[in-house]
């Protein structure tokens, strides 16, 4: 075969529609065969592509048609048949595709030794980043993100370099995220959750953790930061208590005047240790402010929590050290989907210190459900599964109403009062 030869036969089909569409379609069934071979159907060609076609085949458009479809060494034989018998398809469709045809297997294959090029070039130059490659190369879903990512080389080694400075200057002692976020890339913004890098960090201290898979929840994220002592919030994030003490003497000053306090994570960092005061075995929690404060002037001296919605992490962290020290925590919520979930990963997180307080289908009943529920929210109660809220989300559906704590306030109150002899 002569260069001029494969000038001539590029002349010849190229520039036509038919022949262009063909080759697309032979072009596809060689990668996906890795070989010439299996045909493709042109049934859906126009009259005007089909023309060119049965032209070089020798037939009537209406004949060719008629088969459907056309196999690659049919195609091939017929090529043999011309003055460009010495050019085979393959040839014939590199030089018009200006490409070399490989099959999908083979183009997997040099992908995957390219990527481990490439992953090695890494390591040898950030070192601190070893692990988290190695886990990169296992293609999981939570990495498909970053690996298109890496296409982008010049802007992947960048982050690469931050990332391996950041793991090797983690804060000694606890540090707010912006913080680090300056002095390590000289942006306080750096690191912001919802930034490429933000997301690339937190996926390097979950490998480096050895969980894998990130956090979505902003719970689990200011956990998964607080181990490496950094934080996101230590002023806003705080979590409201009454008559609870710690060796601290704010602490041990509002717990003997029954004050109430708002406390930031800046401060509860400062505590080893929280119990009830008293000497109680218990404490009592719940996420409404209202229903807080009116428990309170009825049972001025009850160990109280309020979370304040959704758990934040000031409100975690006080009730790890709760938990720790072996006290019992009873959580009231609303009966609601989303005061369900709260409740089940409390009880998750604490399996042997968190007891429901007034979570049954009796209570939910009481309140007088009466506010709808749109069946959005019906669905996330579908397949729940933690055993002591399971029957309460089964009425919930069957009644389509929510129900809220407010309703239950005398009642929680007779129990805080009898709670706080039992418990003495």
């Amino acid at each position: 075969m002569t260069d001029q030869l494969m000038k001539d036969a590029l002349t010849y089909f190229g520039g036509d529609t038919g022949f262009h569409r063909l080759f697309c379609l032979f072009k596809a069934k060689y990668e996906s065969y890795g070989r010439i071979g299996g045909s493709v159907k042109i049934g859906g060609f126009n009259e005007s592509d089909m023309e060119s076609i049965a032209r070089f085949y020798g037939l009537e458009p209406a004949a060719l048609k008629s088969k459907g479809s056309v196999t690659l060494l049919s195609f091939e034989r017929k090529l043999k048949e011309t003055k460009y018998e010495s050019i085979d398809l393959k040839s014939l469709l590199e030089a018009y595709f200006a490409v070399s045809l490989v099959s999908k297997k083979e183009a997997e294959y040099e992908k995957k030794i390219q990527m481990e090029n490439k992953i090695l070039k890494l390591s040898t130059q950030f070192p601190a980043l070893t692990f988290w490659f190695d886990y990169l190369q296992k293609r999981t879903a939570d990495t498909y993100w970053i690996h298109r990512l890496m296409m982008m080389e010049d802007r992947f080694l960048e982050c690469s370099g931050v990332l391996a400075k950041a793991l090797e200057h983690l804060p000694e002692d606890f540090e707010r995220l912006p913080v680090f976020s300056q002095r390590i890339n000289g942006n306080p913004h750096s690191f912001d959750l919802t930034s490429e890098l933000g997301k690339l960090w937190i996926h390097v201290l979950i490998v480096k953790k050895g969980e894998g898979v990130p956090p979505t929840d902003t719970e689990k994220i200011n956990d998964l930061l607080l181990e490496y002592k950094l934080l996101r919030d230590d002023i806003t994030n705080y979590v409201t208590i009454a008559n609870l003490t710690a060796d601290h003497p704010l602490w041990m000053a509002a717990s003997e005047t029954s004050s109430v306090m708002n406390v930031p994570m800046r401060e509860l960092l400062k505590i080893k240790k929280v119990s009830p005061k008293n000497n109680l075995k218990a404490v009592w929690v719940v996420e409404n402010s209202g229903v807080f404060s009116s428990l309170l002037d009825q049972v001025p001296d009850a160990p109280l929590i309020c979370t304040h919605g959704q758990f934040k992490l000031s409100g975690l962290k006080l009730l790890d050290m709760i938990a720790a020290s072996g006290h019992r925590i009873y959580y009231a919520g609303d009966f609601d989907p989303e005061g369900l979930a709260m409740a089940a990963r409390l009880k998750q997180r604490y399996p042997e210190a968190v007891h429901y307080w007034r979570m049954d289908t009796e209570s939910y009943l009481n309140c007088e459900p009466s506010v709808p529920l749109t069946e959005d929210r019906l669905a996330k109660l579908k397949g729940f599964s933690e055993n002591g809220l399971m029957e309460i989300a089964a009425e919930m559906q069957l009644r389509k109403m929510a129900g809220y704590q407010e309703a239950l306030l005398k009642i929680m109150e007779e129990d805080l009062k009898k709670g706080l002899l039992k418990e003495s």
